[in-house]
């Protein structure tokens, strides 16, 4: 049963805006019927969901907000005023899922990707830009990718920038935040993965003449930086998308989305 929002939930979910709350209280917010949508297609299910009952709504978005009746724990009615208060965004979607954070359980991810027999793991290295980490992760996802790694640097997956830019594909492929990434990727590398550093170096290979090991470890870096030297250290490959115009570069989510569609179509 919905009930009207009240100033002390106001309060209570405006503040997960703010990391350090979502840290301790282990919740976050979502914002938008299309991500709604996604983190219902997986199963999850939202501690709370606030809406505009004023807002029309498309025939897909009355199909999610039935299904979110059915498996929210709690549901608020709010007004315009309320909704902007909680979310992010100036102007509001009309929906606000509330969300538990979950951890991916590292020993269980190495031990599923230690069976596949191949993939492709994305590791991002102080990816610091949320809207390109969630662009990145929305490739991720397009391009069916095994895992994603965030590494030092990287913002949160329950980002709020990270996850619009995801457009839901935070809830359909495993994420770890890896704060100690080169432990991470050797822990992988003994498992048979080959870590591929995407670089502008003069050595790597180009992209065209590149063979993709069964089991990849694609790392992506830092845009200005690129990827650090304690993780270079670590590469099997250096590889490179050769440039034919006059552009200075490609940002870590074009770059890292190029990449993906060629080891897919290898």
């Amino acid at each position: 049963m919905a009930e009207c929002l009240s100033k002390a939930k106001l309060s209570d979910f405006s503040r997960l805006n703010r990391k350090k709350h979502r840290n301790t209280e282990n919740r976050y917010l979502i914002e938008g019927w299309h991500l709604l949508g996604e983190c219902l297609e997986a199963k999850a299910r939202p501690l709370a969901v606030i809406y505009d009952p004023s807002r029309s709504l498309s025939v897909e978005d009355e199909r999610v907000l039935r299904a979110a009746k059915d498996r929210a724990e709690e549901i608020y009615l709010a007004s315009d005023d309320q909704m902007r208060a909680i979310g992010e965004t100036v102007t509001s979607a009309g929906v606000i899922g509330v969300l538990a954070s979950k951890e991916e359980d590292w020993e269980l991810l190495t031990e599923k990707l230690s069976r596949i027999e191949s993939g492709c793991v994305l590791a991002l290295d102080d990816v610091s830009d949320p809207g390109n980490c969630g662009t990145i992760i929305r490739s991720g996802d397009w391009f069916g990718s095994a895992a994603i790694l965030l590494g030092e640097g990287c913002p949160s997956k329950e980002n709020g920038k990270v996850l619009r830019a995801s457009m839901g594909g935070v809830f359909h492929l495993p994420i770890a935040e890896c704060p100690s990434l080169e432990n991470r990727l050797l822990e992988l590398q003994a498992s048979g993965f080959r870590i591929i550093v995407a670089s502008l170096d003069a050595r790597a290979a180009e992209l065209g003449d590149f063979a993709w090991p069964e089991k990849s470890l694609l790392v992506v870096g830092n845009e200005a930086r690129g990827v650090r030297p304690s993780i270079l250290e670590l590469a099997d490959s250096l590889l490179t998308i050769p440039k034919f115009g006059r552009g200075e570069s490609l940002n870590a989510a074009m770059a890292a989305s190029v990449l993906l569609a060629n080891w897919r179509i290898r």
